[in-house]
């Protein structure tokens, strides 16, 4: 029906960090918006927790409005609202209205969700299921590289701006792939016509849940997400008021970790032909385990520093540049319709990160304690997945 073009690997680099780069550029400004707002901690954390719910249900949402319209509108309609939302929040400062950045917030997930569930249908629209993994591996730089360059930026304009900038910045950073969404050609085969059919979006994502293998690789891929907003909830805390670092110097050093999923999307690119998806993971979750082994023994034994906040940070994301794009072709592998699979699994994704970010607002316990704890709790997570997968293989 219609021409297929393979996108822009700068397009799908720029939006599978989409939605990660909302949630976490503004993360230094958190400190002085609780001061700003008269609100504790715990409840200025509310931004960055209904931002997660707005973003797991939003990849629900994009499913069938891309089999119905087409991925190129539904980019367009995603995208937009991201940067209307960017300026809402902008707008909740001189109105001194808290509940209106927190509901801006939410409206930015639900349209910055785009990003990463259009950027999986994109590639597998495009590619074989060994083509996909190999450029999965690819685009794992930017869930570093994108992230910690907008948590850098955002410290930078907290530093000597006020934190209504990183808001700005957000809105600029949808129009830069609006730009780029334009010259997209279109990948959808085909349109479903009757695809917003409540019983059809039933029947399409019980479809999805029929093979065990995607929501339990999807399971998996939570948990690797949920060392990133675990770590973007709490490290602020710990880094600024615990060591006492700058919103400058604590944005500066979040660039440290994007070494890891560098060398950890290439390593695992490189091996794509010569290991199995399996082994792969297995060896994403040694990995891991090193870097909270480093971290706990560190933070449990009162050495809490910008060192080994960051560093055991690094080792963890070269374990998660090899399960990501391994987990993500297991996912969607077997599953005819690629844009409601990549939807079920971003949702799943997306909503056991939220689950367990939500939780952490209800633990009382200091960060610096919480933080290596959780991760702890994650990766045996990560482990208890990874064995179910083997065992379907």
């Amino acid at each position: 029906m219609m021409q297929h073009k393979k996108p822009s690997f700068l397009l799908l680099f720029l939006l599978i960090s989409f939605g990660s780069i909302a949630a976490v550029a503004f993360t230094p400004a958190l400190p002085e918006i609780g001061v700003f707002f008269n609100v504790n901690a715990k409840v200025a954390g509310l931004t960055i927790t209904l931002f997660l719910v707005g973003y797991a249900v939003g990849q629900l949402l994009y499913g069938p409005l891309a089999n119905r319209f087409g991925r190129k509108i539904v980019l367009y309609i995603g995208i937009g609202l991201e940067v209307v939302a960017s300026l809402l929040c902008v707008v909740a400062a001189p109105l001194h209205a808290f509940w209106l950045l927190v509901l801006a917030r939410l409206l930015m997930a639900l349209g910055a969700s785009v990003g990463l569930k259009m950027s999986f249908t994109l590639v597998a629209d495009s590619y074989t299921q060994e083509e996909s993994r190999k450029i999965i591996s690819h685009l794992m730089i930017a869930f570093a590289i994108t992230p910690a360059l907008g948590v850098a930026i955002g410290g930078f304009l907290v530093e000597h701006f006020a934190w209504t900038s990183t808001f700005y910045f957000m809105a600029a950073y949808g129009l830069v792939i609006l730009a780029l969404t334009q010259r997209l050609s279109e990948t959808a085969k085909s349109l479903d016509y009757d695809a917003l059919k409540p019983p059809k979006i039933y029947a399409k994502y019980k479809a999805t849940l029929a093979r065990i293998e995607l929501p339990i690789a999807a399971l998996l891929m939570g948990i690797g997400t949920s060392f990133v907003y675990v770590f973007a909830s709490l490290a602020p805390f710990i880094g600024m008021q615990t060591i006492g670092l700058s919103p400058a110097q604590y944005g500066m050093w979040n660039l440290l970790p994007v070494i890891g999923v560098i060398v950890g999307s290439q390593f695992s690119a490189y091996l794509s032909q010569a290991i199995s998806p399996m082994k792969a993971i297995a060896i994403g979750i040694g990995i891991m385990l090193i870097g909270v082994l480093i971290m706990g023994t560190a933070f449990l034994s009162g050495v809490i520093t910008a060192l080994f906040l960051f560093l055991p940070l690094l080792i963890i994301y070269i374990g998660l540049g090899f399960i990501y794009p391994s987990a993500s072709g297991i996912a969607t592998a077997k599953i005819e319709d690629k844009s409601n699979a990549s939807a079920m699994m971003s949702f799943i994704n997306m909503g056991l990160t939220t689950l367990i970010v939500l939780v952490l607002g209800f633990v009382q316990v200091g960060a610096e304690i919480l933080l290596p704890l959780v991760y702890c709790f994650l990766v045996g997570g990560a482990g208890v997945f990874a064995l179910i997968l083997m065992n379907r293989s």
